[in-house]
């Protein structure tokens, strides 16, 4: 008798099968490197900006404010490298837009002084509006689940970045106000 052809459901039920016994034999060396990736990079975000702070307070940059705080750029990193391993479109577009426009609020109040042109003080804001231009093209192009989700992640943004930007804006206006002497 010739051997017949498995059917969908008898060669699934053989897939699964094989799965299941290799499964065993490659988990725990896969949850040990994974447990290791974790920790280094929990020691790395821990660890890196003391290490930072430490090495710019003793060198001859000490008078660079904000360079003291560079280590801390790990902290979003560490985020970013979370926020991408989420499986959820939308959860993962709008984290990370939110992740993006407060490093660049961040970024833009250390570097900010008196001498910084106005422009810079609005860029949380314009960061936080980009996503608009996305929801414009996709809601042209018929995507409507996509322009919802620029449309959320843009406004959730802008929530942040205009209280960012006129905080940062009342910190470049104070900045050249002097010691105040009475």
């Amino acid at each position: 008798m010739p051997d017949e052809p498995l059917t969908q459901i008898e060669l699934a039920d053989a897939t699964r099968a094989d799965t299941r016994s290799e499964m065993p034999k490659r988990r725990w060396p896969s949850v040990a490197a994974a447990f290791m990736l974790h920790a280094c990079i929990l020691l790395c975000v821990v660890l890196l900006p003391p290490i930072v702070y430490d090495a710019v307070r003793t060198s001859s940059y000490q008078g660079i404010e904000w360079l003291h705080f560079s280590g801390g750029v790990t902290y979003p990193l560490y985020a970013i490298y979370w926020i991408a391993k989420l499986k959820n479109f939308r959860a993962k577009f709008i984290l990370l837009h939110l992740t993006i426009v407060l490093m660049v609020a961040v970024a833009t109040a250390f570097a900010s002084n008196r001498h910084t042109p106005m422009f810079v003080a609005f860029l949380p804001t314009a960061a936080s509006a980009l996503p608009l231009l996305g929801a414009l093209a996709s809601w042209l192009h018929g995507s409507r689940k996509l322009a919802v989700t620029y449309l959320v992640g843009s406004l959730l943004a802008l929530l942040i970045a205009i209280p960012a930007s006129l905080l940062i804006i009342y910190g470049m206006a104070m900045s050249s106000v002097g010691p105040m002497r009475y």
